[in-house]
């Protein structure tokens, strides 16, 4: 090579993502390391002359092309017909450069990103693909990064060695390059040579990652020209990768420096021998005594007679005991440690683990065939630790064990899997370094142990500070330090552990981690009597830290459980007999379903079922409280005939064991009777739940918090019914109950004040319904989040009272953003999506979006005809709403014709005078009036209006649409006197319930007002 240039080719695009680290800015630092100069035409200032001539004369005088391409073509070149993106590849096809080709993989491209019409990219990936040469995809930064690196250093091993000519330096200098705020100084680091005084270990050519912590390095240890540079301690558990990141620092920024000496730091008679080579090597006079030579080292050091210089402590365990041998002076110096209590001798600089990104491109980099989802797995199994990473690397690419049987090893068997070879370049197997780190441990604090046995049987995620230091946790060890009564004596306990990186600790946010691989260590040297011993431990910590209330009550109790749940699974608490850790399982299998978490939350319950059904019978008291808990996640998800067996079911063998007024029995009546509502059966739901509350009334009070959710279901079933107004009359009472007695922002609370707007609409009241819903959805996202179930109940809910009080831009606006997170999260199908479904349909309809809210309902339709039957109510409430928009589209016939079947059978289920089956008939006079049958028209708003005075209110919707109906057909009959009377009449009383309603505005048209239905919340 002989500029070392690398032509870096891609569109605009791939500058501005991901956040963080462009792909380009990535391919960039592939270059830099691999001392090369890139040249990036985002940076040269216009020029006389044609862009694309000069644009090919840069890429000529380049040794490299590298092309990163995403999914947008990029501008054209004018009277060329191709991107300037393909105009640079083709030049350097034409010069013969060596291309190197990555492309983006389409699964990794950012929603909106691409070309909308992706013909020309496509074509142009397809050529790219197509040419002959070697093209790699890549998903993410790094792995992008590690490719490019590779395949550049793979390059310059077939190429003549060149030094860096002064055109590729000025290349990347910041004002032409700008690759970074400290460009210079990396430049420099780079393309600079080997210094003078210099016994770094070789360099990692597989190093990954870490771009980060380097440029951190790097910023901290070159910033401002200070005098005196305050050490840096790289510190972090064992197998984090600290060695091979200092190595990394020092080979990629060597041209800084003059003296570069690398320090084994363990022990102190190590660090002597290293300083005293070092004077040696310097030429300086000293006596046969190592630590006289290290003494005239460090001072030589301090007086800054040996130039710019860089000392590495590698593996120092206590600050204090390197102290003395910390140089001063206009240096640098860098310390590896596990220890993180470097605050007083040097600025700590904490290393973590591989993201996901490095871990999975480093595995599939050095393992041929390796998919990307198995090495996923392996990256998660060894939680992303880089040594264990290069260990599974190492192993699988020698041996050519199948990933799926290693796969399995490490899951079961991490520690022996970890065993089986030692990664080259590190002096200590993985293994090893810990056992080393647990025989120091116990030497100093048997307690420190037993706390570490206990916590490799909780979850390698953090581990919040409340569980260690609850009453439950520090009896467990007091048996081994009588000091512990003390709980702030639990610090220096911790600190034991921490000192030697077995544990992480995050004081910002009061918790603790412990690695998956130091838990597998641990777990692999415990009998199964101590291991099952540990395991209790966990399960009376967490109990002992359950809120008093009952479960779901109070929002604030959330964050209290959050902290529980991760710790069940690891500790095998589903296999405990202990009564009070199967109460604990119980209770997180509700806490799922009150939370929204269907999907897991069932299969937790099926698994507890069928270990519970067989080790404590069907009759057991946990058993049946579980499957109680399994038949309301079943109702939510849609499962309704199977949730009605398995209550009914419940409820019998409740009443045998229990008695029938038992508090569980009755529960148990209230959720078989909200199956009841979900599958249409209104009046036996209503018949259950009046028994229910009345018994709950009878037995505990009004304020018994079952009493107040019996309550709550009674006027859910009272609605159903049709009894619009005693259900209102209910809601408040028991809205007004748990505001007083839970707080106005439980969540209980929130959700009978959404039911009771519900209510509002219901019985006409829509203006004071908006008013209250505005509230309660703000609080609701505020208090339980965007996503919960309440929440988006409460927006579906206020889209519906926005449509109808006529505010339809905005109700149109709360309707799609309400559907777009109930998809996201639970997908098309369950019984809530359906329902917001079916009212984006009628906010398109509202809006004169006629094509689509037909085309949206007859979606809805189906998908209840098909899980609910034909005669469902929530089938006929989309029915009839679909039969609106047929009508309005224009086709008149099929719509007469479904507005009439759906008449019928909606008589047929819920009777002559329910409050739907009277919409029902408004739309059906409606559709006899645009077909030309006034007199059946006329005689059914007539009908229909009579029913309607002694149902609702003479300003309910329904009443309103009836009357205007009315007038509409007798105008269009030639009965204008009575027509005109009745629509002065309706359009007063919209004058004074609402401002300006479309639907006022539809009659002032002589149109036909229509009245869609909600479907009955299940």
């Amino acid at each position: 090579m002989k500029t070392g240039q690398v032509f870096v080719s891609h569109t605009s695009d791939m500058a501005q993502v991901p956040e963080g680290r462009s792909f380009v800015q990535a391919a960039l630092d592939a270059v830099g390391r691999a001392r090369m100069a890139a040249v990036d035409m985002r940076y040269f200032a216009a020029r006389d002359g044609r862009p694309a001539d000069y644009c090919r004369r840069r890429v000529r005088e380049c040794e490299i092309y590298v092309a990163v391409v995403g999914f947008r073509y990029g501008s054209l070149v004018t009277g060329e017909g191709v991107s300037y993106t393909e105009l640079e590849f083709l030049t350097a096809s034409e010069a013969g450069l060596p291309r190197l080709i990555f492309l983006l993989e389409e699964a990794a491209c950012p929603l909106g990103l691409g070309d909308s019409d992706r013909d020309a990219v496509t074509g142009f990936r397809r050529r790219l693909a197509e040419a002959g040469l070697v093209v790699r995809a890549f998903s993410s930064s790094d792995g992008l990064e590690l490719e490019v690196f590779h395949a550049l250093s793979e390059l310059a091993g077939e190429m003549p060695p060149h030094e860096p000519s002064a055109r590729a330096t000025a290349a990347m200098a910041p004002d032409s390059g700008q690759l970074g705020k400290h460009q210079g100084s990396w430049v420099r680091g780079l393309t600079g040579s080997v210094p003078g005084i210099w016994n770094v270990p070789s360099r990692n050519v597989d190093f990954t990652g870490r771009t980060a912590v380097l440029g951190r390095l790097r910023e901290d240890l070159s910033a401002g020209g200070r005098a005196v540079v305050v050490p840096r301690a790289l510190y972090g558990m064992g197998g984090v990768g600290k060695t091979q990141t200092a190595l990394e620092y020092a080979h990629r920024f060597k041209g800084d420096y003059d003296l570069i000496w690398w320090i084994p730091a363990e022990q102190p008679q190590a660090i002597n021998l290293a300083l005293a080579n070092l004077a040696a090597r310097l030429g300086l006079q000293a006596g046969d005594d190592a630590a006289d030579a290290a003494e005239v080292a460090l001072d030589h050091l301090r007086r800054g007679e040996a130039g710019r210089w860089l000392i590495i402590f590698d593996n120092a365990e206590d600050p204090a005991v390197l102290e003395p041998f910390l140089p001063t002076g206009s240096g640098h110096v860098i310390v590896t440690s596990r220890n993180h209590a470097w605050t007083r001798y040097a600025e700590p600089v904490e290393l973590d683990v591989f993201s996901r990104d490095e871990a999975i491109a480093h595995l599939m980099r050095h393992v041929p065939g390796l998919v990307a989802g198995d090495a996923a797995r392996i990256a998660a199994a060894v939680g992303d630790l880089p040594l264990a990473i290069e260990q599974a690397a190492a192993w699988l690419s020698e041996t050519g064990m199948p990933a799926a049987l290693y796969i399995g090893r490490l899951e079961t068997q991490a520690s022996s899997a970890l065993g089986l070879n030692d990664p080259s370049g590190y002096w200590m197997p993985l293994v090893a370094t810990w056992n080393f780190s647990l025989s120091r441990l116990r030497e100093r604090s048997p307690a420190a142990v037993w706390l570490l046995q206990i916590l490799a049987f909780c979850s390698s995620q953090p581990i919040s500070m409340s569980l260690l230091y609850g009453d439950e946790m520090i009896a467990s060890l007091l048996p081994f330090d009588e000091a512990l009564r003390d709980k702030l004596m639990l610090g220096q306990v911790i600190r034991e552990i921490s000192r030697l990186a077995l544990v992480r600790v995050d004081r910002d946010r009061g918790s603790l981690q412990i690695h998956r691989l130091v838990q597998a260590v641990i777990r692999s040297q415990m009998t199964e009597e101590h291991s099952a011993d540990a395991r209790h431990t966990v399960h009376r910590i967490l109990v002992g830290a359950l809120p008093e209330r009952e479960i779901g009550q109070e929002p604030v109790d959330w964050s209290s459980y959050d902290i529980i749940w991760p710790h069940l699974t690891p500790s095998l608490a589903e296999e405990s007999d202990d009564l009070p850790t199967r109460e604990l399982l119980i209770d997180w299998v509700r806490y799922q379903r009150i939370r929204g978490e269907l999907e897991s939350g069932m299969a937790l319950g099926r698994r507890l079922e069928l270990r519970w059904t067989d080790l404590l019978g069907a009759d057991h008291r946990h058993t049946l409280r579980l499957q109680f808990e399994i038949a309301n996640l079943l109702r939510i998800q849609g499962r309704i005939r199977e949730a009605r067996e398995l209550d009914t079911n419940v409820m019998q063998r409740q009443e045998a064991v229990l008695g029938a007024d038992h508090p569980h029995t009755l529960a148990t009546a209230n959720s078989l009777a909200a199956d009841l509502r979900a599958l249409g059966d209104f009046h036996r739901a209503l018949d259950l739940d009046t028994a229910t509350f009345d018994s709950f009334l009878a037995q505990f009070g009004q304020d018994f918090p079952r009493t107040l959710m019996a309550a709550y279901n009674l006027a859910c079933s009272l609605t159903q019914a049709g009894d619009f107004a005693g259900a209102l009359r209910l809601d408040k009472q028991t809205a007004c109950r748990y505001g007083k007695i839970l707080g106005p922002d439980d969540a209980l609370t929130l959700n009978t004040t959404v039911s009771l707007a519900d209510d509002l609409r219901a019985t006409g009241a829509v203006l004071k319904s908006v008013q209250l819903l505005r509230k309660t959805y703000d609080k609701c996202r505020a208090v339980l989040g965007d996503d919960m179930p309440y929440t988006l109940q409460a927006a579906n809910s206020l889209a519906v009272s926005l449509r109808k009080s006529g505010a339809l831009d905005e109700a149109m606006r709360v309707a799609l953003d309400t559907r777009d997170r109930y998809l996201r999260r639970y997908g098309p199908a369950l019984p809530d999506v359906l329902s917001c479904t079916l009212n984006l349909a009628a906010a398109h309809w509202a809006l004169g979006e006629n094509d689509r809210a037909q085309e949206m309902a007859a979606e809805v339709h189906a998908a209840y005809e098909s899980s609910l039957g034909s005669g469902h109510p929530n089938t006929l409430a989309a029915a009839n709403n679909l039969a609106i928009y047929m009508r309005c589209t224009g086709d008149l016939q099929r719509a007469l014709k479904l507005a009439e079947d759906t008449l019928q059978k909606m008589l047929s289920t819920l009777g002559a005078n329910h409050p739907s089956s009277l919409a029902c008939e408004i739309n059906l006079a409606a559709c006899f009036g645009e077909t030309g049958d006034l007199p059946r028209a006329e005689l059914l708003e007539r009908n229909t209006a009579r029913n309607l005075r002694d149902k609702l209110d003479n300003d309910h919707p329904y009443t309103l649409a009836c009357q205007a109906g009315l007038a509409v057909t007798l105008h269009r009959g030639g009965q204008s006197n009575e027509a005109d009377h009745i629509k002065a009449q309706t359009l007063d009383t919209f004058a004074q319930v609402y401002d300006n309603h479309p639907d006022a505005n539809m009659l002032r048209d002589w149109q036909y007002i229509s009245c869609d239905l909600e479907p009955p919340r299940i």
